[in-house]
């Protein structure tokens, strides 16, 4: 890399936390509000294991953030910026077969 692209390493590790349908189908969810692990596994119809590590991902890629009370950890997105991001991506996909 160089000066001309260095300025572009976060938002290609953006993309990258959203590249996979799991982790992008977490971020749509949570555009609409806090969800636990168990909540987000049994939605998606994937392990609890499996969940935790596509959480992993999107919290160390900074688009989700974890808040726990008591024995639950509720996961949220960072803030409305990923929001609009997912969100104008997602319905872009959708205009555009």
């Amino acid at each position: 890399m160089d000066e001309e692209t260095d300025g572009y390493v976060g938002v290609s590790e953006l993309f990258s936390a959203l590249a996979s349908p799991v982790r992008a189908a977490v971020v749509h969810r949570l555009t609409t509000r806090g969800w636990s692990v168990t909540e987000l596994a049994d939605e998606l119809g994937v392990s609890q294991p499996l969940m935790s590590q596509h959480l992993r991902v999107l919290r160390e890629a900074r688009v989700a953030t974890a808040t726990r009370t008591g024995r639950t950890t509720t996961y949220t997105l960072v803030d409305d910026h990923v929001a609009h991001v997912f969100l104008d991506a997602y319905h872009h996909t959708k205009e555009h077969p």
